[in-house]
This record gives C-alpha cells, structure tokens and sequence, in this order.
C-alpha cells in the first residue's frame, strides 16, 4: 500500500514526457535508483503512483513536468484493487466496441398456430427472413348458423284443408245470428260445404245446434266463401259454441263464377241496398245464381253476411244483371264489403 502513492506519480511523469517528445528519455539520471525490475510495466500489487513518489523522491531533477509545482500527496482513501492475475502481470481487457450497424437481436420463436403471433427479423446483418403467411386454416372454423324459415315475418300458413277463416255472432229479433267466411285452402275444389254449430250455456250444458250451407255450392282452391246461420235460441243464455265443417269431394252440378262490377251501397226509399252488376264471362248459359256480400270490419273480421238467390234468372253468355240485396239495419256502418255471385251450368 506504501508504494500505491509511487506508481501513480510515475505513471503521471511518464505521460508527461511522452508529450515532451523522445528528446526527454534522458532526463532520467542513471542513480535514480529504481531498479530494472521497476522500470517494467507495474505488477497488479504495485500502483503507478508509488512509483512516481519513489522517483520523485530520489531525484527532484529527473520529471520533465513543464511546471514546478510538487506534486500533492495522495489522500489515504482505500481504493480496492481487482484481483491480481495468475502470473503477476495486469492483462489488459480491451473495452469492447459495439458495430454501429449490428444489432444483435435473439433469434425470433418459432411462430405458432395462432395467426396474430406472427415474428419479425430485425438484425441488420441478417438477410431478412420471409415471414410466416397466416392461413384461414390455422383456428378450425366456425360452423355457420342454419338459417331459419322464421327469419324473415311470413303471413300465416293456410291449412291445407277446409276451415273457418272468421265468424262471430249477434242478436237479431230474439234469435242469434252466425257470419263467417271459410276458405279453401286444400289443392282441389270441394262441393257442398256444411257448417254446423253447437251452442252451449254458462254450465257446459248444449242448448242448441243447427247448420248451414255456404252460399255457393262450388267452392274452388283457394278461394272463400260466406255463410249466414240463424238459430232459433235466446242469445243471452248462449256461453259458447263449436263449429264442424262437412263437404263432398265429388258432384254432379257444374258451377261457374260470374264477373261483378259498379258495386255501391245505396238508399232507396228508406232502404239500404247492395246494387251491382253480373257478367257471363262463360261460353255457355248459367242459371241457379246466388250472390253474397260480405261485410268486414277495420280489423278484417267478418261483421255481416247478406245473400241473394236468383233461381228464376239465367243469364246467357257475354250478357249483363242488374242485382240488389237489401240490407235489413240501415244503421249499422261497415269498413268494406266484398260481393261475389256463381251460377249453376244450364241443361237447357
């Protein structure tokens, strides 16, 4: 520790002379007294700065310091020295100089199934890697939701059969009164329909039943008809009722359907009247004719049903009738009516 002070001043002279120029090696007298062993590069255990001190207080003569002023005693402050190496000698490390253009970076991982970890080279030096392309295979796919028929709002499904599409009932002169409408909604024609009814009481009890044909005898695939039913029975004690529908399949009887047309609602002498006209659109005379008109409320619902036979009228082909239904109360009010009129084919 005594020599640490010695090797740093004679360190700092030798820098100093070596500024100076090779002019200044002589400056060194040869009693110096510093031996050929010292005069080597310092051990690991012996520090410039004993060195220079030793030097320094042999011959004040020999530093080629451009200035006079002494050198200041080194402080006693500890400096821990490394440790020394195996033969005695300092090696020497060199600091080592990053390459401004290498930049090492870890070799990216190995990309994996997921498509989003997708790795990147970035070393400057490396000539860059191609990336792995995702697929729209790497997740197993997603089945696809079945679309359904309910999707999209449809209008209701028509039974493939005969039924009653709308009916309801009223009082009229102590007796109760039945209007609807069927409609067809079987692939075929059907011939005859029947509509019967059962009434019941408050207490389950049957009260009362009766029947009733449509108003045209030919009732053709998707098509409707009215019908009109009164029944002999004291509407208030009427709780409710059940409808049963009957038809052939088969007929002798042909029907035909005439055209309608200049439709009002008129009043004539104090009476209320469906007026219109008919038109044989067939090739061929028809007679038997019936005509209904159909009165709907604003929500579509059947309110009333009028008919009138015509059996003593035949109208011939490519001919026009006149018709008028009465109606029997002039004060009840309608949204709209819809009259339609058939006719039997004639023999003769």
């Amino acid at each position: 520790m005594q020599r640490l002070p010695l090797l740093v001043a004679s360190a700092l002279l030798l820098f100093i002379a070596s500024c100076n120029g090779p002019a200044d090696e002589g400056l060194l007298p040869p009693e110096s007294g510093i031996s050929a062993a010292e005069m080597q590069e310092p051990s690991a255990d012996a520090s410039p700065e004993s060195v220079a001190t030793e030097e320094a207080g042999t011959d004040p003569a020999a530093t080629a310091s451009p200035t006079s002023t002494p050198l200041p005693s080194p402080t006693a402050t500890e400096t821990t020295l490394p440790a020394p190496s195996p033969t005695g000698t300092p090696t020497l490390i060199p600091t080592a100089t990053p390459s401004p253009t290498l930049t090492v970076t870890p070799e990216p991982p190995t990309p994996t199934a997921t498509p989003t970890a997708t790795p990147t080279a970035t070393a400057a030096d490396t000539p860059p890697q191609p990336s792995p392309t995702p697929t729209l295979t790497a997740a197993p796919p997603q089945p696809s939701p079945t679309p359904t028929l309910t999707a999209v709002p449809t209008a209701t499904a028509i039974p493939a059969a005969v039924f009653v599409r709308s009916h309801t009932t009223y009082a009229a002169d102590y007796q109760l009164v039945l209007v609807g409408e069927l409609v067809n909604g079987g692939a075929f024609e059907v011939y005859g329909v029947r509509v019967q009814a059962r009434f019941y009481s408050g207490k389950g009890e049957q009260i009362a039943d009766a029947e009733a044909p449509a108003a045209f005898g030919k009732l053709d695939a998707e098509r409707t008809a009215p019908f009109r039913m009164v029944v002999d029975v004291d509407p208030t004690a009427v709780e409710s009722y059940e409808l049963d529908l009957f038809f052939d399949e088969f007929t002798i009887a042909e029907y035909r359907e005439l055209e309608v047309s200049a439709v009002a609602v008129v009043e004539r002498g104090g009476r209320v009247a469906v007026v219109g006209r008919l038109h044989n659109p067939h090739e061929t005379a028809l007679t038997s004719i019936r005509v209904a008109a159909t009165f709907y409320d604003e929500a579509g619902e059947v309110a009333e049903v009028v008919e009138l036979p015509m059996f003593g009228e035949t109208i011939t082909p490519g001919a026009e009738l006149p018709f008028e239904i009465p109606l029997q109360e002039a004060g009840r009010t309608y949204a709209h009516l819809h009259v339609q009129a058939q006719g039997q084919l004639s023999l003769f």
